[in-house]
């Protein structure tokens, strides 16, 4: 699959989380285990229509763990492996799925803005791909989220960029997912807004927002975006662009002075 994909040399293979790290697993098994407690302690105290109507609550979150369970030894034969130059993702009983960092989009649910976020970062990826290539997986799924999600993410960073900043420079407009990127603006459900009326870009709260003119705007969730890394890269350049623009051409207040300065002398 590597040869026909040319993907390049093999470089990590990271296999399926262990069960202990699925949080809906633990969840059903501590809500099982408290109710089977109290189920003992009604019977204890002589309360059998209340053991039996605890015992019957049981049941819930035990179906749901024995659920869980059968969905869990269903992806024990996943594995996701890197290359130079792409991917792959297999599930138990599917073709492997191939990915090269040229062509393929990931949308993450969750963007660690701000380095003190990096570490509560939820790895969830949707992955597509030319063809109709579509995987998703997530830190459940895969262990060492920490060491795959952001080495993916950079890899299709640094791939993608300077083919996306020279369309751009060209005059042409990227599309990321709902939200467009030009030279001239940043446009979202067809309102454009210029970059010289653009304050701050962040994506706090699962939202991408501006700050256009003084005032917030929410824009789309982040989880739409593909490749939201290269969005932010070049929509913070293009931002960056236009405000230097703009100062450069305010009169410096040295400037301003000396002319009132001449104006001054030439009335006397």
């Amino acid at each position: 699959m590597s040869e026909y994909e040319r993907l390049g040399a093999h470089r990590q293979t990271f296999q399926p989380a262990p069960i202990s790290n699925d949080t809906v697993v633990r969840g059903c098994a501590l809500v099982a285990g408290g109710l089977l407690v109290v189920g003992v302690i009604c019977a204890t105290a002589g309360s059998l229509v209340g053991s039996a109507a605890v015992a019957v609550l049981a049941l819930v979150p035990l179906s749901a763990l024995g659920l869980r369970g059968q969905h869990n030894r269903r992806r024990r034969g996943a594995r996701l492996d890197l290359f130079d130059h792409g991917m792959t993702v297999y599930f138990s009983g599917q073709e492997i799925v191939a990915f090269r960092w040229e062509t393929v989009q990931i949308r993450q649910l969750v963007i660690p803005f701000r380095p003190a976020d990096a570490a509560a970062t939820d790895y969830s990826f949707t992955v597509t791909g030319p063809g109709g290539a579509h995987a998703e997986f997530d830190e459940q799924l895969f262990a060492n989220a920490r060491e795959w999600g952001p080495h993916i993410q950079s890899a299709v960073t640094a791939t993608q960029l300077p083919r996306v900043v020279a369309v751009i420079d060209a005059g042409r407009t990227v599309d990321f997912g709902d939200i467009t990127v030009s030279l001239d603006d940043i446009a979202y459900q067809g309102v454009a807004y210029a970059w010289e009326r653009v304050q701050t870009i962040d994506a706090r709260d699962g939202m991408v927002r501006l700050k256009c003119d003084g005032h917030w705007i929410s824009l789309a969730p982040v989880g739409t975006i593909p490749n939201f890394y290269i969005f932010n890269e070049v929509a913070e350049r293009l931002r960056m662009a236009a405000a230097t623009d703009r100062i450069a051409l305010e009169p410096a207040p040295a400037e301003a002075d000396q002319d009132t300065d001449e104006d001054e002398n030439l009335s006397a």
